[in-house]
């Protein structure tokens, strides 16, 4: 297919060359969510250390690392770095490991399908806010529509449910 349409370079290059493309978009701009940049900014404030757990190659995400407030993020588990993939459990259980923590005791917020299920199977308080896919109601399921209005005492709350 690439050669029909007058592309003869490694896929590598191609991955390469539009990643490139797509990190000097976020360097001008990122999209964050309604709520996202308020609710880094609280956990930063409590102490409270998150770590980013995407899919995205490395550099992609330390663009979008780099476009947060200032150590907003303890460590980051890229899709360039684990040997499974969401919905496999490894890319949470691997963030917990870099804080040092049960899974259990770690919230993790997704708005993809896969990335859901990926912090369900690990363990994880996962709360699924929907973006571009509908993420389906389950019993025990938690669903946001949106981070926008929400913060430390919600996720704090959610925290001492799971305890109870």
């Amino acid at each position: 297919m690439m050669r029909e349409a007058g592309l003869d370079l490694p896929a590598e290059e191609i991955v390469e060359t539009l990643m490139g493309n797509v990190i000097a978009q976020i360097r001008e701009s990122v999209p964050f969510r309604p709520g996202a940049l308020e609710l880094l900014a609280e956990l930063k404030a409590e102490g409270i250390p998150s770590v980013m757990v995407t899919m995205s190659y490395r550099p992609l995400a330390e663009a979008v690392i780099a476009s947060c407030p200032t150590d907003s993020f303890a460590g980051l588990v890229s899709g360039d770095e684990v040997s499974a993939g969401k919905p496999d459990p490894e890319p949470y259980l691997r963030g917990a490991a870099l804080l040092d923590l049960d899974p259990a005791e770690c919230v993790a917020l997704e708005d993809s399908k896969p990335g859901l299920a990926s912090a369900e199977a690990a363990g994880t308080i996962a709360i699924g806010i929907p973006h571009f896919v509908d993420l389906e109601p389950r019993p025990g399921r938690i669903l946001w529509d949106t981070l926008d209005g929400r913060g430390v005492a919600d996720l704090r709350h959610l925290r001492a449910q799971q305890s109870a």
